[in-house]
């Protein structure tokens, strides 16, 4: 049975509507900055972010969505200044280490940053680490490959990380629930 995929214009409609109804219902500025980088409206997340952000100036998370939306800009610079801020206020972060690492590689620091995520450690999350490490290690022997398929290899390393640690986790839940 073949599925039917909604076109384009069906999802962005659908994504109007709901940034009107939260517009309208008044959803916190963070939802409205996450609405927006969805849509990758980056100037309007970056207003709705700082927005939130002046509102609870130590969360990690909104400064962490602010990096994430210079980083999905393409803006290196200030996605490494973002990551960097939080790994000031929360050494070891692995989430902002990862997305240091690639913002420096978009940076055109390939070879030094590859060779940071080597040693990429998310403590908790063993295959996260696992598959981001074996990656830098593959990618440093292909120093010819555009930072943005370096980039992308090393978010799609991420996932299969999460998805094999996923899959750990359930498996560990389901033999300790017998």
């Amino acid at each position: 049975m073949r599925l039917h995929q909604p076109r384009q214009s069906t999802v962005t409609a659908l994504a109007l509507t709901i940034l009107c109804l939260c517009l309208l219902t008044g959803c916190s500025p963070a939802v409205r900055g996450s609405m927006a980088l969805a849509n990758s409206d980056y100037e309007l997340a970056l207003a709705h972010y700082n927005e939130a952000l002046a509102q609870d100036p130590d969360s990690l998370y909104l400064r962490q969505r602010i990096g994430l939306t210079y980083f999905e800009k393409t803006d290196y610079a200030n996605a490494e200044t973002w990551f960097l801020d939080i790994l000031s206020r929360k050494p070891g972060e692995p989430n902002a280490l990862f997305y240091l690492g690639l913002s420096r590689i978009g940076k055109g620091e390939g070879e030094a940053s590859l060779k940071e995520l080597m040693s990429f450690r998310w403590s908790d999350k063993y295959y996260h680490q696992k598959f981001v490490r074996e990656e830098a290690e593959r990618l440093l022997r292909h120093p010819e490959m555009p930072p943005a398929q370096v980039i992308r290899s090393l978010q799609d390393a991420l996932e299969e990380g999460r998805k094999e640690q996923l899959q750990l986790e359930r498996d560990m839940f389901l033999g300790l629930s017998r």
